[in-house]
């Protein structure tokens, strides 16, 4: 049973690394991210723009604009924080996925997640409505990256070895301590017949066997 139970300790601990998810930050002045039209307002530190709302901001940067907003990234998730004012709709790889609207671009938070992507090479593209001149604010996006992981056959083909290897050296220690505990039986008979200095002999005395007659001729 303890055996048993370090094989499934240890698959489950190899599956657990076969790979691990990161998150990425990309910010709004990232080279990265690509504007369609040059964002009106870049608000930094040093900007016209409030210090007291610069500094809720991601990295103390945002950009404002109305063109769209395109940014590549490779991963199984992403989601965009930004202020809107009107309309904007979101796409990944050319597929509009949700929209947001908002009465105010200064109000910024989450406004798009999207999930379960294959971990390869994606597209999103916010696009503001021009129709009625809608305005957004870009604070910064995060998308999750999935790095490869070792392979899990090999890692459990590691693990079955290992545990062989401690099997065949339990059984050998077994093997070992039989050998010790019958040399030590023998040890003490050894012992028992060279300290029996009083040990009877065995003599016979051939007077009183019974002699063979003889047979006249």
């Amino acid at each position: 049973m303890k055996l048993l139970s370090c094989v499934l300790a240890l698959v489950l601990a190899s599956t657990a690394h076969a790979g691990r998810f990161v998150n990425i930050t990309i910010d709004d002045a990232s080279p990265s991210v690509i504007y369609a039209q040059t964002p009106y307002v870049r608000c930094t530190p040093t900007s016209s723009c409030d210090p007291s709302w610069v500094a809720q901001l991601y990295n103390g940067t945002s950009s404002i604009t109305s063109g769209a907003v395109i940014v590549p990234f490779q991963g199984t998730a992403v989601y965009v924080y930004l202020g809107v004012e009107g309309t904007s709709y979101f796409s990944i790889d050319g597929s509009i996925r949700s929209s947001a609207t908002g009465q105010d671009y200064m109000q910024n938070g989450l406004a798009f997640g999207e999930w379960g992507l294959a971990n390869t090479n994606h597209v999103l593209a916010i696009l503001p409505s021009n129709f009625t001149g809608e305005i957004i604010q870009l604070d910064y996006i995060v998308y999750t990256h999935e790095l490869p992981g070792k392979n899990v056959g090999a890692i459990v083909g590691w693990v079955v070895g290992g545990l062989a290897f401690m099997a065949v050296l339990s059984w050998l220690g077994l093997l070992l301590v039989r050998r010790r505990r019958l040399r030590r039986i023998s040890m003490r008979g050894i012992r028992l017949r060279d300290d029996w200095t009083e040990r009877p002999s065995l003599q016979l005395d051939s007077g009183s066997l019974p002699q063979k007659p003889k047979i006249a001729l």
